[in-house]
């Protein structure tokens, strides 16, 4: 077996054998008062979390696109919308019209936590690079959600830490 190979093997081995001391990531879509978990999905550094809806007084699609960044705070990369009126942010970052939509870039707002009064008439639904996650109808209409991100405790650091 070639150094090489015998390095890869090796280095396979320990992730194996050492993965649970990594640091996880786990997103949790969870009321904000009753902490019940509605969703939990496992994330990494990096991951892209778009939020889509329909903006409740410009009955417009809205999306909103954060960055997990490796503590687990949602770095805020692209809002995109089609029709700008009050309340909505142009004071930071920049501003684009591409494809007949307005798109805003370089913000950074850094978040711990994204809340929202859910209902189910806005369409509200979350992908994680491309991928969904849930949709509106999956939470409870009229409940207080937040999106939170926690690094994991594994039993590893449980029994060290004891």
């Amino acid at each position: 077996m070639s150094r090489k190979a015998v390095f890869v093997f090796s280095l396979c081995l320990f992730f194996l054998l050492t993965g649970s001391d990594l640091p996880s990531l786990t997103l949790y879509v969870q009321g904000q008062e009753s902490k019940v978990i509605y969703v939990s999905t496992p994330v990494v550094e990096g991951d892209r979390l778009t939020l889509s809806w329909i903006h409740s007084v410009e009955k417009t699609p809205w999306e909103e696109t954060y960055i997990v960044l490796k503590d687990g705070v949602m770095l805020l990369e692209e809002t995109v919308f089609h029709s700008f009126g009050a309340g909505v942010p142009h004071e930071k970052g920049t501003m684009t019209v591409e494809d007949g939509q307005i798109v805003a870039r370089g913000m950074n707002d850094q978040v711990d936590a994204l809340k929202w009064i859910h209902s189910h008439s806005v369409h509200f639904q979350l992908n994680i690079n491309g991928e969904r996650v849930f949709a509106g109808a999956d939470l409870p209409h009229h409940e207080k959600i937040e999106i939170v991100i926690h690094e994991e405790v594994n039993e590893h650091d449980r029994k060290t830490n004891n």
